[in-house]
């Protein structure tokens, strides 16, 4: 009893405003303004689970998503049509009976055998959670539900990174993806002119260092599905240096009995090459340089550009320019 006295007074102290006699004042005000905020968070709990009752006796109007899950499909077939994977539903009720269904909808399970559903029927026929509800509307309001014989192929990468290098620097060879090719899986008539599957276009800018990294291919989608889905992008980097090398200029295609010289008879080639390969190709002759007798029988300026053509592919050489760039020509007439 001592201590429902307590409550007692305590209420009748809140309410009073009165003080215990030989208190500190100080004190008691610091343990009277905690007491009113516990009552005041008291009354206010209760005051909102009042309202809350009588609010959720009242009816309201709500929008879900049911998921739709598809059944007796066989593993060699698939489903060649576009199904959402949820459908909406505005339902009207009263706010209690909504709150569970809305918190966590049921699943609606459709078969694979029917080819044309009416949705709103099947939700009545199967959804018990709807019972006390009223169905406004649902969207879609038919399913189509068409099925394909499921194949597999493999096919190439298409690589769609875009990599830039710093000034200097270059790739030792194209980019390897690794694995080169994957296995799509899906219906036939979708893979029936899929030849390549891309990479995601990512972007690499100012390179100067071999680089290695995984590459998420595109993801595939209701009719078609693709293992793996990531591939690992490797390019082999050097710093590249100048170099040129002076090469004589010939004709090809010439006739016999014919003679063709050229002023000057050699170019200069500037090129870029790693710098590892530099000392290496001092003593080889990288490129051919040679002009086709043809376009000089159609020439009537009496100057010719030079093609350049190169020799060594052991080295990565990238060409810069060539001076000069035309040289003078004079067909030797034997007597």
């Amino acid at each position: 009893m001592e201590f429902f006295n307590f409550i007692s007074d305590r209420f009748r102290s809140f309410f009073t405003g009165a003080s215990e006699p030989g208190r500190d004042e100080s004190g008691a005000s610091s343990f009277e303004g905690r007491e009113k905020v516990i009552a005041f968070s008291i009354a206010l709990f209760f005051a909102f689970c009042l309202w809350l009752i009588v609010n959720l006796n009242r009816d309201f109007n709500v929008t879900i998503q049911v998921p739709i899950q598809l059944t007796a499909l066989s593993e060699d077939m698939i489903i060649s049509s576009e199904v959402p994977s949820t459908v909406s539903v505005n339902l009207s009720g009263e706010g209690w009976k909504l709150i569970p269904v809305y918190r966590n909808p049921p699943r609606l399970l459709i078969s694979t055998e029917s080819r044309q559903v009416n949705l709103p029927e099947q939700i009545r026929n199967q959804i018990g959670a709807f019972s006390d509800l009223s169905i406004q509307q649902v969207e879609p309001n038919q399913l189509q539900i068409e099925t394909e014989r499921k194949v597999s192929k493999r096919i190439p990468v298409q690589n769609l990174t875009d990599i830039t290098f710093r000034d200097q620097f270059g790739p030792l060879h194209e980019p390897v993806i690794t694995p080169d090719s994957v296995t799509v899986t899906g219906a036939e008539s979708a893979l029936a002119e899929l030849d390549a599957w891309e990479t995601e276009e990512v972007e690499f800018t100012n390179i100067n260092r071999s680089l290695e990294r995984e590459i998420q291919l595109k993801p595939g989608n209701q009719l078609i599905t693709v293992e793996p889905k990531t591939v690992t992008l490797q390019v082999d980097v050097s710093e590249f240096t100048e170099a040129e090398q002076r090469v004589p200029v010939r004709t090809r295609n010439l006739p016999d009995e014919q003679a063709v010289s050229y002023n000057p008879s050699s170019i200069t080639i500037r090129f870029d090459v790693p710098i590892g390969q530099y000392s290496e190709i001092q003593d080889k002759r990288l490129f051919n340089a040679y002009v086709d007798y043809s376009v000089i029988e159609e020439d009537d300026s009496g100057r010719v550009a030079p093609e350049i053509e190169t020799v060594e592919t052991d080295y990565k050489i990238r060409l810069r320019s060539f001076q000069p760039p035309r040289v003078s020509y004079f067909r030797i007439i034997s007597d």
